[in-house]
């Protein structure tokens, strides 16, 4: 063996894997500057244009891609396992359920109760978020999460909580989505950048407050076969209107 050119080898590698390691890492500074110069340059636009944020933007890079969330059926056994109320499978993929004895609401301690009803008497139960009060058929709304992500479904309420006159909790209809990605997951726009995005759109105006910004999974679609599909969104209030910014490619939906 020719230790010489043996070594003569190792040399060279070793420099080339220096040279690539070093191109990395300057790619990776001038990335972040690059990134850092942007944010600047929109803090500065909503400063000269006097918009407020009154929230805490989220500062962590998000990877995602699409969702698709099918509807699956429950278990005997856990059914089985329901306890203090009379629950009815429909169609083995929802739950029609009565409660033994009704359950409050308190209020000043409705996100601890509704907590503890949830880990206590639904299936899965700590897998569901709070999404609105229906307040002319006595009814709590929520929606399924992914990734602790809430998953909005289409028209669609997963998980749908029957109150008495007192607003105590006497009954719930649940059905349960099963999630797994389709296609491939790509870097997500920013929560600045979705805020960018709007005001490039004119949905944000000089003297406007954003008052919310929160990342979720939407779905647009009818149910088909109890699948839909989810896409990554940003979810921003200004002055009382909600957005939806696609998180992938950066098209805008009015909410309200």
């Amino acid at each position: 063996m020719n230790w010489n050119r043996t070594k003569t080898i190792f040399i060279i590698t070793f420099l080339f894997l220096n040279i690539f390691l070093t191109w990395q890492l300057i790619d990776k500074n001038n990335s972040n500057q690059m990134n850092m110069i942007a944010q600047a340059t929109i803090q500065e636009v909503l400063r000269d244009n006097n918009v407020r944020i009154d929230v805490e933007l989220p500062e962590e890079t998000i990877s995602a891609g699409h969702v698709l969330g099918k509807t699956v059926p429950f278990s005997e056994r856990q059914m089985s396992a329901l306890s203090n109320q009379e629950a009815e499978l429909v169609d083995g993929t929802t739950i029609i359920s009565t409660l033994d004895e009704p359950v409050p609401l308190r209020e000043g301690q409705f996100s601890q109760d509704l907590s503890q009803f949830l880990n206590s008497y639904v299936t899965n139960g700590n897998e569901y978020r709070f999404g609105r009060f229906d307040t002319e058929e006595r009814q709590v709304l929520l929606q399924q999460t992914y990734e602790e992500k809430t998953a909005h479904a289409f028209e669609a309420e997963p998980l749908l909580l029957q109150l008495n006159e007192d607003g105590e909790i006497v009954g719930y209809q649940q059905s349960y989505y099963e999630f797994e990605p389709t296609g491939r997951e790509r870097e997500v726009l920013s929560s600045i950048k979705a805020i960018e995005v709007l005001l490039n759109a004119q949905y944000i105006g000089v003297n406007n407050t954003v008052t919310h910004v929160e990342f979720g999974y939407y779905s647009f679609y009818s149910p088909q076969g109890g699948a839909q599909v989810f896409a990554p969104m940003w979810r921003v209030t200004v002055e009382g209107e909600t957005y939806l910014v696609h998180a992938i490619n950066p098209e805008i939906q009015q909410l309200s």
